[in-house]
């Protein structure tokens, strides 16, 4: 009777056998599947957040002491500088700023301390991507309808819910900003530029909202809810600021934040920025939290393979020695009637092989649940898209984790393969012991 054959009736008369041999191998590739697939994920993850998480350097201008009061430098950053920086290499985005101060015809501002006619504006800050003003990046102001406004829009506002309820605007809405300028005069705030001879008519692009807590001695202007995102063509128009010059800060976002101190070092090494009035703020924590806790649990999972693979190939071997030495006799009675080691091996083999390729494949979905319960654990909260193209843009989108927990077709082939490479050589070290013997010494034994 040929090897496979006799394989094939022996699989069919000992069901119970058969079952504990299936269990086994079940619940082995179940396990470091799982296993696999967190630390696919993990390493996935890693390589996607390093160039979306948004670590970025900013350059701004130095403060000093003149007088008993704190002002800035006064240079400025311009577009030949942001121009030379990008061709640096490793910068995804480029956000300058400018800031001032605007008032809106028919629009009362939240009111805050001292607040009157005269004082009542709002702070523009004028981003070539609103999506990167730091409110946003850090999570304490939230675009909750319309869109953000990118480099390329014209004359678009983001104004706070509040603002906007309180003066009944939707997004879609215009409203004709004028220039204004907040001072202070023996405690009361006023506004500098009396007579207004620019105006310029903007879009709400969105609405956002914000969390804001003790602004109770705050200036109208300075309330968090009256601050205005307005594109960079805004406080132009407005004649407070010129084009491709920028006093405020100019912030640099990175295709790889683990380059972050090589770049910053050609930056530094640029000439034509006065680096004795500017200075570099770096910021990478969004990146080295998330990184950190990456690496820990791909660590993890790589520990865990190891010692996985070591116990489930040990427990294979055991379960298959003792399942082999049970059939001493049979192997005895085989060799006795002439049928070769080679064949009585290979019919052994052939019980596991089918097994195994009816386990691996059926385990696949059961590990496909048992990943994305522990994967949804252990990267809750983490967000590859932090700083992509879809961000910038105010749309919602968030990669399914169960891309990153899904290992791709040559992965699971290879861990399958591993499997039955395991399982094979278990087999065939569980063999020996049982088929170096003569059929007289296995009978003697039997005896």
């Amino acid at each position: 009777m040929v090897p496979a054959k006799r394989a094939m009736l022996y699989i069919s008369r000992k069901k119970g056998k058969t079952l504990s041999l299936f269990m086994t191998v079940f619940v082995i590739a179940v396990f470091l599947f799982s296993c696999f697939g967190v630390l696919n994920a993990s390493e996935k993850l890693s390589k996607d957040v390093r160039s979306s998480v948004g670590a970025a350097f900013y350059i701004r201008a130095t403060t000093k002491i003149e007088g008993g009061e704190y002002t800035c430098a006064g240079t400025k950053i311009t577009d030949s500088n942001i121009e030379e920086i990008m061709q640096l290499g490793n910068i995804k985005y480029c956000d300058p700023v400018n800031y001032g101060y605007v008032k809106i015809r028919s629009l009362r501002f939240i009111p805050g301390e001292g607040d009157s006619d005269d004082n009542n504006m709002g702070r523009v800050a004028a981003h070539a991507y609103s999506a990167l003003a730091p409110d946003f990046t850090e999570k304490t102001s939230e675009l909750t309808e319309g869109r953000h406004f990118t480099d390329g829009d014209k004359r678009k506002i983001l104004i706070s819910d509040k603002l906007a309820e309180k003066n009944f605007l939707k997004t879609g809405d215009t409203v004709t900003l004028t220039h204004a300028r907040l001072g202070i005069k023996d405690g009361i705030y006023f506004d500098e530029i009396p007579v207004k001879t620019e105006n310029v008519r903007a879009e709400i692009a969105g609405i956002y909202k914000t969390d804001s807590k003790n602004t109770s001695m705050l200036p109208t202007a300075e309330l968090p809810e009256n601050c205005i995102y307005a594109s960079l063509d805004i406080l132009e128009a407005l004649k407070e600021s010129e084009r491709g010059i920028y006093t405020g800060e100019v912030g640099f976002y990175l295709n790889d934040p683990k380059e972050m101190s090589e770049t910053v070092s050609k930056v530094q090494n640029i000439s034509s920025v006065n680096w004795e009035d500017h200075f570099i703020r770096t910021n990478d924590y969004q990146y080295s939290k998330i990184s950190d806790r990456l690496a820990s649990m791909g660590d993890l999972m790589g520990i865990l393979i190891v010692i996985a693979s070591v116990v489930s190939a040990a427990l294979l071997t055991l379960l298959l020695s003792l399942r082999i030495r049970g059939r001493m006799h049979e192997t005895g009675i085989l060799l006795a009637g002439g049928i070769s080691k080679r064949d009585i091996l290979m019919g052994f083999m052939t019980e596991v092989m089918v097994v195994t390729a009816v386990a691996l494949p059926l385990s696949y979905g059961a590990a496909q649940l048992l990943t994305g319960i522990i994967g949804n654990r252990l990267f809750d909260g983490i967000d590859p898209d932090l700083i992509g193209g879809d961000f910038i843009k105010g749309t919602d989108h968030i990669k399914d984790l169960s891309v990153y927990l899904r290992p791709d077709a040559a992965k699971t082939a290879g861990i399958y393969l591993c499997q039955t490479a395991v399982a094979a050589m278990a087999t065939l070290l569980s063999s020996v012991t049982v088929i170096r013997l003569k059929p007289k010494d296995i009978l003697s034994r039997m005896s």
